[in-house]
């Protein structure tokens, strides 16, 4: 399902599209499943490790993960940080109808970024609000000119209910990366986050991405956006996936490479996934050399915690 020449333009005119209908249900029951299957296996280890009581097995895919975050706090960070990558994930993020998208943005060799994130936005959980940023502000300084699009893909109808996507339109047309700060210098001492100042933004007209299960919104990596509260008795699920060209710098050098997805010198490649998709770039990489995490710790960091904290 390539894009219109219409609606490339707006892409890069506005740094950011929505494509509705681009998925049909069907196309995203594997990854839904194999979601449930995560928060499954999360729920058995918690109740095993006398951190629940209830596995609550009755409950659904938009509510068994906020019931287990109401006993445990910190369960939707873990399945935000569990950072193995599951077969339908992969099968989607290659998908021909995807990589045919990112081809009229990048050409014919396309690589897909390290930096892949499956969310669980459970209600009311400021763990899950992320402020205003640019994509490329948690990668290692030197990648700015490194164009990689980004699709995020909800799993659920998101609203500005539920939690959804703001985007500043045109923000990233300065081409530059803004300055970031900490969010755990200014009382949330949990968060891995970064955030802009209201100040530092660019003018521009904010624009609340509201989009139905099976639509897609393709960001350009600079523009500013944030994902707001969600305020419903539900879970807002998404998936965000990166691209960019193979021989570019990625920003997570020495962390974790890229994965070749597609080649003009092969017609007929696919991604070898078997070695690359059990690497957790969390666990394997910021982890190394440090005290190992006890298993069921919520904390994130990475290298962008000590490149702004640097800039403070």
């Amino acid at each position: 399902m390539p894009l219109t020449t219409e609606q490339l333009a707006q892409y890069f005119e506005d740094g950011f599209l929505i494509v509705p209908n681009f998925f049909s249900k069907k196309e995203l029951d594997p990854v839904i499943e194999e979601v449930n299957g995560l928060v499954d296996n999360l729920a058995n280890r918690l109740y095993k490790a006398g951190k629940i009581t209830n596995r609550h097995e009755g409950a659904g895919f938009e509510t068994r993960l906020a019931l287990l975050e109401e006993e445990y706090a910190g369960a939707a960070v873990l399945i935000h940080i569990g950072g193995i990558l599951g077969v339908a994930l992969a099968n989607l993020w290659s998908s021909p109808k995807l990589l045919d998208v990112v081809e009229q943005m990048l050409g014919t060799e396309i690589a897909g970024h390290p930096v892949w994130n499956l969310r669980s936005k459970t209600p009311r959980n400021p763990l899950v609000t992320v402020p205003w940023h640019q994509d490329t502000a948690y990668l290692a300084a030197g990648c700015e000119t490194t164009f990689q699009p980004t699709a995020w893909i909800p799993l659920v109808d998101a609203n500005g209910l539920n939690g959804t996507l703001q985007v500043l339109k045109g923000g990233h047309r300065s081409a530059k990366v803004l300055r970031h700060h900490l969010e755990n210098k200014v009382g949330h001492k949990a968060s891995w986050y970064l955030y802009i100042e209201e100040d530092d933004l660019p003018t521009g007209e904010v624009v609340t991405c509201e989009m139905a299960l099976g639509s897609v919104l393709f960001i350009n990596q600079l523009v500013p956006h944030r994902s707001t509260e969600n305020f419903s008795s539900q879970i807002r699920w998404s998936v965000d996936l990166r691209w960019q060209r193979p021989d570019e710098l990625s920003g997570f050098e020495g962390i974790k490479d890229c994965i070749l997805m597609r080649t003009a010198n092969d017609p007929n490649y696919r991604p070898d996934w078997t070695a690359w998709a059990q690497q957790n770039r969390i666990t394997d990489a910021f982890l190394e050399g440090a005290t190992p995490k006890e298993e069921f710790d919520a904390m994130v960091s990475g290298p962008w915690m000590e490149r702004w904290q640097e800039a403070e």
